[in-house]
């Protein structure tokens, strides 16, 4: 976990350089007094590349290369140092890439063999009920907003390569009361905006369940007035482009669009945050490895693009992105991540247009 210890105060913050800032009108996200849509890419993997020898420099200048224009976070991420966030930013900056920082990851208790295990060893911030946790939560996101870049001297909170923080990657709502959720939600994300008024905030929400499909709906408890957008995280199987050599089902391009809906509902612009073939991470690296199967599989993905693009929403967001020698590293994310290696993926971003939505 990073620990974030860089204080300082009001007066040795300086001023950020000229790059449009991000911000919200009504459902749409505005850069540059103009609507902003979006294709970005999970890349928590960065954190972990000073330690194998990998190129951060390398891995965000080829996003950028391939249309990609916002990389998402998390700070407490296996063994992710202070600096390597300083660095990442930096970076980020000179390629005109944007950053989402999530400030806990809180998936996944199945892992663990009891809960309370799961709060003890993975996600002691994401135990909402305990106010110890909260306390600790409040600590840890004070010292991430308030530090200074040690490469170029600028605070987190001045910093425009920030499109926004977020709150917790896919907080376990179902352990708590629905009042509990909505509550820790506000709380956590009022904390964060007085301390920096000028980044959007949000939260990734794991949606693929029948709660989000309109029976017995959940939307409202993320109905925040805190929150400044959604993201919401869906997975279709991979399988059936293996076997069948089949397009994804209709029923889950329709699962996209509900929870989009579902979200715009609230007022809010929306994203998909995270989505992908991540249910079995060798079969994924099969499929779009496969000359036969390559094409099939990005042809998947942009079919879920234009599905969340059509329903509303103003950015996507895949899993993941990285450069190719990560296929060398044994570590969990390195058969996880697109990079320049998957030419017909990277040709197809490069060549997609983001279609209007109902937004437009």
């Amino acid at each position: 976990m990073a620990i974030f210890l860089a204080f300082t105060t009001l007066k040795e913050s300086i001023a950020a350089e000229q790059k449009p800032w991000i911000s919200v009108a009504g459902k749409n996200f505005i850069k540059d007094g103009k609507r902003f849509k979006f294709i970005g890419a999970n890349a928590v993997n960065l954190v972990f590349y000073d330690d194998w020898g990998l190129d951060i420099e390398k891995a965000i200048r080829t996003a950028r290369e391939n249309n990609i224009s916002v990389l998402r976070l998390y700070i407490d991420l296996g063994w992710g140092k202070d600096d390597d966030f300083d660095r990442i930013f930096d970076i980020a900056s000179k390629y005109g890439v944007y950053i989402i920082l999530a400030f806990t990851d809180c998936c996944c208790s199945r892992d663990y063999a009891t809960l309370e295990k799961y709060f003890e060893v993975h996600a002691p911030f994401c135990n909402i009920t305990n106010r110890r946790s909260v306390a600790a939560f409040k600590k840890l996101i004070t010292q991430v907003i308030e530090r200074k870049n040690s490469i170029n001297g600028r605070i987190y909170r001045d910093d425009p390569v920030l499109f926004a923080w977020e709150i917790a990657n896919e907080l376990e709502y179902r352990h708590f009361s629905r009042l509990a959720v909505s509550g820790w939600i506000n709380e956590i994300a009022a904390h964060i905006k007085t301390l920096d008024k000028n980044h959007l905030v949000t939260i990734g929400i794991n949606a693929d369940g029948q709660e989000f499909s309109g029976v017995n709906s959940v939307f409202q408890v993320f109905n925040s007035a805190e929150l400044d957008f959604y993201s919401f995280h869906l997975y279709p199987s991979s399988e059936g482009l293996v076997k069948d050599g089949m397009l994804p089902e209709e029923n889950f391009l329709s699962n996209v669009e509900t929870a989009a809906r579902g979200f715009l509902s609230l007022g809010k612009p929306v994203i998909l945050g995270e989505f992908g073939f991540s249910n079995s991470i060798d079969l994924n690296l099969k499929v779009r490895s496969n000359k036969d199967t390559a094409g099939l599989y990005s042809l998947a993905f942009k079919k879920y693009m234009d599905a969340a693009f059509s329903a509303g929403c103003s950015g996507v967001m895949f899993w993941g992105w990285g450069v190719p020698d990560e296929i060398n590293i044994p570590m969990w994310w390195s058969k996880e991540s697109h990079s320049t290696a998957d030419k017909d993926f990277c040709q197809s971003l490069r060549q997609y247009r983001i279609l209007t939505g109902e937004n437009d």
